[in-house]
């Protein structure tokens, strides 16, 4: 939600054009709390229309994704990308 506020303040983005795709997360009932959902939530709350989440649990794929929380801290790296299209 703050990425969004600050886009939108600072660099005059409109949240009605943005794209948000969620990553790979750990979700219930591998972790109480579903930050997925909380993420969507605060996106369409914030006036983003696309919202897109393929709805992977890091937790029950371990051979593919690393998971800090399934793994309690032992962790390789991934990735979080944010563009601007001129």
């Amino acid at each position: 939600a703050r990425a969004i506020e600050r886009m939108r303040d600072e660099l005059g983005c409109d949240p009605a054009k943005m794209i948000v795709q969620l990553s790979p997360c750990i979700r219930p009932p591998n972790f109480e709390i579903d930050f997925a959902a909380l993420i969507v939530e605060q996106c369409r709350a914030a006036g983003v229309r696309q919202v897109f989440d393929d709805g992977t649990n890091t937790a029950t794929n371990l051979h593919r994704y690393y998971s800090y929380r399934a793994e309690k801290g032992k962790t390789g790296r991934m990735l979080a990308l944010l563009a601007l299209k001129s």
